[in-house]
Order: C-alpha cells, then sequence, then structure tokens
C-alpha cells in the first residue's frame, strides 16, 4: 500500500512539473497574465500598466535615481546604491553603482557601500572577516602550525622539517618560522671523512717533501766529494810541497821531513865552512 502511494505522488509531481513547463514554454520571455502571455519590460524601464486581452504591457523609463538591469514584470525600479567614500561606476537606468572604500579602509558590507578604517594586526595575527552580507573586521591569533612574522602580515604554514629529510632546530611559533637542519649523525659523519682525508693528505704530503729534500742532499753531497779529493797542478809548489791541500801517505810525509833535515844540515855545514875560511 505504502509503495502504491509513492508510485502516486511522483506521477502528479510529474504531471504538474509537466503542465508548468508547458506553460512556460508558451509564454516565452513573456509572463502570463490571465491566460495571457504578456511581454516583459526592458532594462531601464518598468511595469506602468499591466497587459490586457486587447493591449500590451505599457513600460516606463525608471526615475532618476533608479534603475533596472533585466527583462523583469516589476512595476518599479530599484533604487540606487549610495556609497559612502567613492564610486567606481555611477548608477544609470540599466546598472548600479560600484563603490569603493579609500585607502586604511576596508569594505563592511557586500556591497562596499559601507567602510571601516583597517586595522594593523600585530606578529602572531591575522585580520578576519566576520559576518556575510554586513560585516566587520578584527585581528585574530594565527591558527595552529601558523605563523605571521609581520605586522599587518597573513598566516603562513610553518616549514615542516620532516617532510624535508631534516631535523628540527627551532620548532616555530606565532611569531617566527621553524628552523631546520642537517641530521647531527650526519654531520660527525662527513667531519670524520673530512679530517681523515685531510690527515691522509698531509701524510703523503710531508713524505714526499722528505723523500725530495734527501734526494737533493745527496746530490750536492756527491757533487762537492770529488771536487776536495783532486788537486789541482797549479797549486803544488817544489820549494813548499805542503802547500798542496791534498793528504800525503805516511812514506811521502817521511820522505819529505828526512829530505828537509838533510837540506838543513847541509846549509849548516857550508856554512862553518866559510867562517873558518
Amino acid at each position: 500500500m505504502a509503495i502504491q502511494y509513492i508510485h502516486m505522488t511522483v506521477i502528479c509531481l510529474l504531471y504538474f512539473w509537466t503542465m508548468a513547463l508547458a506553460a512556460d514554454q508558451q509564454c516565452k520571455d513573456s509572463y502570463e497574465k490571465d491566460g495571457k502571455c504578456c511581454e516583459l519590460c526592458p532594462p531601464g524601464t518598468f511595469v506602468k500598466k499591466q497587459c490586457t486581452a486587447s493591449t500590451k504591457t505599457d513600460c516606463g523609463d525608471c526615475p532618476v535615481g533608479s534603475y533596472s538591469e533585466s527583462n523583469d514584470l516589476f512595476e518599479d525600479c530599484q533604487p540606487c546604491l549610495k556609497c559612502q567614500h567613492g564610486y567606481t561606476r555611477v548608477c544609470t537606468t540599466t546598472a548600479n553603482t560600484n563603490c569603493v572604500c579609500g585607502s586604511g579602509f576596508l569594505c563592511s558590507d557586500h556591497e562596499c557601500s559601507k567602510c571601516e578604517k583597517e586595522k594593523i594586526c600585530r606578529k602572531g595575527e591575522e585580520l578576519k572577516r566576520t559576518g556575510s552580507r554586513e560585516y566587520t573586521w578584527k585581528c585574530v591569533p594565527c591558527p595552529n602550525n601558523t605563523y605571521s612574522d609581520t605586522e599587518h602580515g597573513h598566516c603562513k604554514l610553518l616549514t615542516q622539517c620532516g617532510a624535508h629529510g631534516l631535523v628540527v632546530i627551532f620548532p616555530g611559533n606565532k611569531t617566527h618560522n621553524s628552523k631546520c637542519g642537517i641530521h647531527a649523525a650526519g654531520n660527525k659523519e662527513d667531519g670524520g671523512s673530512i679530517q681523515l682525508i685531510l690527515a691522509i693528505g698531509s701524510f703523503f704530503f710531508t713524505v714526499t717533501l722528505l723523500a725530495f729534500l734527501t734526494h737533493a742532499c745527496i746530490r750536492i753531497i756527491r757533487h762537492k766529494k770529488p771536487e776536495a779529493m783532486n788537486c789541482p797542478a797549479t797549486s803544488i809548489s817544489i820549494t813548499s810541497p805542503d802547500i798542496c791541500g791534498c793528504p800525503l801517505s805516511k812514506e811521502e810525509s817521511g820522505g819529505q821531513l828526512i829530505q828537509q833535515v838533510e837540506t838543513k844540515d847541509h846549509a849548516r855545514q857550508s856554512l862553518l865552512s866559510f867562517h873558518q875560511c
């Protein structure tokens, strides 16, 4: 029984919807009045007199300070909007006024016909609008996980260090963003690697420098030793054989001493013989 009742209800609704749609199609771009389709008045006009079976709709122009933006069947025009501060478009018979608030002010309704002084929010706050058609502005604290680090600013999301593979150095608050850093273990490993590389480099540099200095000293010593052992011919003297810087053997040294003694004795004997004479 309940199912049959539902079916009948749906059929009735479909019937009435179909009849309404047919009527709308019959009076397209017009409206129905006493079974007759009457013309709509164009923008900038209003219905001055309804149509009859023998007459059409009588439309009149909108008076100054009023407007009509579309084809309609209203018997009066809409009043133009009045702005508290300024206009971006003046009202005409076919378009309403557009309002604007001056510098340092904010709109306090959806048409911006009213204005209120803009508030300067502190760090950690942002300006929020309250209301729908008519509203006001006030400073509210930043929500969780957001911050505002300037006056008259907007709340922004805190940087999520973990999402970037970093560790949190400073978690952030309402007035400052988070600060992130490289993982501590990574720092120690990097530092140890750098120190190891520097130590190995220093070791090889020291070994290379010592090898170079040793080789240079050996070459210098080998170059000077033959010069010291050689006795040049120009340095040999017959009268002074000991002038030569070259070392003599024991036999040569003894022979020279004997020769010198004999020379001295021979000179002494010659001197005595001279005195005797």
